[in-house]
């Protein structure tokens, strides 16, 4: 896999475009909800989702970037193993809302724009963005065992809050509808998944890491 680069500028006018869509869907989405509710502290059940706070987690990200563009030094800490890391979470997020909820998923009016972003558009824009500009730090395979505690966490927490409250949050995650057995299969389905897409990314980076110093020789 050859390198594809661009110019700084471009990069730079690339994130600041998804950013602010991004910016844009997740702040209306709070000012639409209190219209409607009369109160926005119940929009904020909604970073319970995994989408939610992936979405969220990426928007920062992009926009760190876009601060610390002409800034090397400062942008180095968000690059390596951590955007490695969001880069595998948001992918999380695309891969299983595609293949899991969008048959059971048919949003109407403003909803059906923020699905497309936070489910789509976001999520593939910060995948290119990883594949555009992840070149310069070579990834350790150890890395993978520290991605994986986040979504692990996550799924510990789902766990919990169905336990107290009913609700589990994703029917994939729901034991009291699976059972054991099958949630158990869907558990490992996650996780099996999780670590085969970080596998790619590592994969990936190390080739292209490779490419690139002996493009720099």
């Amino acid at each position: 896999m050859g390198n594809l680069t661009l110019s700084s500028k471009n990069i730079l006018i690339y994130r600041i475009i998804f950013t602010t869509l991004s910016w844009i869907t997740i702040l209306a989405s709070a000012i639409i909800y209190t219209i409607e509710n009369g109160s926005i502290l119940p929009w904020f059940n909604g970073f319970k989702s995994f989408t939610m706070q992936t979405n969220l987690i990426v928007t920062v990200w992009f926009t760190l970037a876009i601060l610390w563009h002409n800034k090397p030094q400062s942008l180095q800490k968000i690059t390596g193993s951590l955007k490695g890391a969001f880069t595998l979470y948001i992918s999380v997020t695309f891969v299983f809302f595609a293949i899991l909820l969008s048959p059971f998923y048919r949003p109407t009016g403003f909803a059906a724009f923020s699905n497309l972003i936070l489910h789509y558009i976001t999520p593939i824009a910060f995948i290119v963005d990883w594949v555009l500009t992840e070149t310069k730090k070579r990834y350790q395979w150890s890395y993978l065992w520290y991605w994986i505690v986040y979504p692990i966490g996550y799924l510990v927490f789902a766990f919990i809050h169905g336990t107290f409250t009913g609700s589990y949050l994703y029917y994939f995650l729901d034991i009291s509808q699976l059972g054991i057995l099958g949630y158990v299969l869907f558990i490992s389905l996650l996780i099996g998944v999780g670590l085969t897409i970080g596998s790619l990314y590592i994969t990936i980076n190390r080739k292209r890491a490779l490419i690139e110093k002996k493009t720099e020789k």
